[in-house]
């Protein structure tokens, strides 16, 4: 048992000398985790910035009608994702603006 903790305290604060047997398994095993590991295990959690298009870039649409806007979307950036909301404002000098939320 007393070995098994020692082994333990050894890898946690890597205290291996460099080229020792040891020392290139950690390695091993830190590039494997890397490059094995899925890809959700590295993705943000955080939720994307939204896209803030004027209507002279977009055209007027219809913010209830989901589908056309993204097939304006999906024409004009291939692949922007699927859209949860979209929101509308007006600015100072009078144009619609659409802030639209990506999943």
């Amino acid at each position: 048992m007393k070995i098994i903790l020692i082994t333990l305290k050894k890898i946690l604060f890597w205290s291996y000398e460099r080229g020792s047997w040891q020392y290139d398994i950690m390695c091993v095993l830190i590039l494997a985790f890397i490059f094995l590991a899925p890809n959700r295990f590295f993705e943000s959690t955080r939720a994307a910035a939204p896209l803030v298009l004027r209507s002279s870039e977009l055209g007027p649409i219809d913010t209830n009608d989901v589908a056309a806007v993204q097939d304006r979307l999906r024409k004009k950036y291939a692949n922007p994702g699927s859209i949860s909301r979209i929101e509308t404002a007006v600015d100072s000098s009078g144009e619609t603006t659409y802030v639209i939320w990506l999943k």
